[in-house]
């Protein structure tokens, strides 16, 4: 019987060329087998983050916390900061960007727990699950008491503005530099 899976949802093949280091240098296997990213400032985020680093014991998972200072999209098969907030992402060693419940079944499955998520092969359970986890990630920030995902996406694209002011050749005078430091 043929799975449905919606477009939407569908894992996409980004490269042709596996992921096997950050920096993408290697063309063997890594041991890893998904980078997960998250958003390390949502506490209840961190506290399923926690839970599956303890359970990570083959290293078969990379955490990736994209509200670090130092969050590298290039690294991470080109997912910005602003889309990986919007949804879970999690990229696979081969290059394919998973989103959504998918991601969450790929880690679970990663770290010997797949029966957690076995139910959502279903296409119907996933579906469902995954538009409850919509639901979820679209309100995720103000539900932990957090600013609006908008305002929060919106700092961090000013943020960055800032630094690549600070690398211009009209910000290089002396006044300047004291201000990017």
């Amino acid at each position: 019987m043929a799975q449905h899976v919606a477009p939407s949802r569908a894992p996409r093949l980004l490269t042709v060329r596996p992921l096997a280091s950050a920096s993408g240098a290697s063309a063997s296997r890594p041991s890893w087998d998904i980078r997960l990213l998250y958003d390390g400032d949502c506490p209840l985020c961190l506290r399923e983050v926690d839970f599956l680093r303890s359970k990570n014991a083959a290293n078969k998972v990379v955490f990736v916390d994209i509200a670090a200072p130092d969050y590298n999209p290039a690294e991470n098969a080109n997912i910005s900061f602003e889309r990986a907030m919007e949804t879970i992402h999690g990229v696979t060693w081969e290059g394919r960007v998973l989103t959504g419940v998918e991601v969450f079944r790929a880690v679970y499955e990663a770290v010997g727990l797949g029966w957690v998520y076995a139910i959502t092969k279903i296409p119907i359970v996933l579906t469902i699950a995954n538009k409850i986890y919509d639901v979820w990630a679209s309100n995720r920030t103000q539900l932990t008491g957090r600013e609006a995902l908008s305002v929060i996406v919106e700092r961090r694209r000013l943020e960055e503005a800032g630094k690549a002011s600070c690398r211009t050749p009209q910000a290089a005078g002396a006044g300047a530099q004291q201000q990017c430091e």
